[in-house]
């Protein structure tokens, strides 16, 4: 049975334009939170409940996903899957302090990207305040560049413990919790940290969004549109470090009925309303 995580914790990126570049994009044009850890090499950023959701390390080598894991035994049944797939190291007391986890343990995805799976991560008793208003609910999903998508998905479900909740040509759509999905794997000529996303109020806050990063000089990537698979209303805009930033509205919960879909390699199954999108991991011809 596959194994439920608490949620998608956090995205841990480096800062190649500096911090008070990110800072800034979080800040003003993302409508984050500054988080309770700034300084020299670190700042975190606030989107919800927990204690940050975003963060930059400006000594950072490569990207880092957190996961939540409901009891520290599922660490362990976690460190022994992924075996198989790379060296998994347990997280010392310091990298723990660091990432404001109890306990925690690491490894690296083909794709290049770290996946940190963690127990008792510190959570906010306070309410979330961004510097503007993005109608923003929680972290909603990232996204990720693969230039090979089968040694990707194996990782990803055979030894991180994901569900498949559909496919769109190659490209992947994992389930680890409520979601239809967190964590996206696209066929690309590049690995890494492809987009991040927001989950917003509804229609209303996608549509302001998108007005934002027009009037903001933001470059709009992929929508305003919506996911055939997941349902999810979407806008992207490409972020100062060559990563997408965006919003998600009205996704999908749970998995299909019936168990995962295959849906055809086409642009129409990124988005199902048409819009045009500058990445070609949306145009279901990446991976040709």
């Amino acid at each position: 049975m596959t194994l439920i995580y608490r949620d998608l914790r956090y995205l841990r990126l480096p800062a190649p334009q500096g911090l008070d570049t990110a800072r800034n994009f979080a800040l003003d044009k993302l409508g984050l939170q500054l988080g309770d850890v700034a300084s020299d090499d670190v700042i975190h950023f606030r989107s919800d409940a927990r204690n940050y959701a975003l963060a930059y390390w400006s000594d950072a080598t490569h990207p880092a996903i957190g996961l939540t894991v409901g009891r520290r035994e599922d660490l362990d049944a976690r460190a022994e899957a992924l075996a198989p797939f790379g060296t998994v190291e347990y997280l010392d007391d310091v990298a723990c302090r660091k990432r404001q986890v109890k306990a925690g343990i690491a490894v690296m995805a083909p794709n290049g990207v770290a996946i940190e799976i963690v127990w008792r991560p510190l959570t906010s008793g306070w309410r979330y305040h961004g510097n503007r208003d993005a109608g923003i609910t929680e972290f909603g999903a990232v996204s990720l560049a693969c230039t090979d998508i089968d040694a990707n998905e194996a990782f990803w479900t055979r030894g991180v413990g994901a569900t498949v909740a559909d496919w769109a040509g190659d490209a992947v759509y994992l389930n680890i919790d409520d979601a239809h999905h967190r964590i996206a794997l696209y066929p690309s000529h590049r690995d890494g940290v492809l987009a991040a996303t927001w989950e917003v109020e509804g229609v209303n806050a996608i549509m302001q969004n998108w007005y934002f990063f027009q009037k903001n000089q933001i470059p709009v990537v992929h929508g305003p549109g919506r996911q055939a698979a997941s349902n999810a209303m979407f806008v992207l805009g490409e972020g100062p470090d060559g990563i997408y930033y965006g919003y998600r509205a009205e996704t999908a919960q749970g998995l299909p009925h019936g168990g995962p879909r295959q849906l055809v390699d086409d642009a129409r199954s990124h988005c199902a309303w048409g819009s045009p999108s500058r990445a070609p991991e949306f145009g279901g011809t990446a991976h040709d």
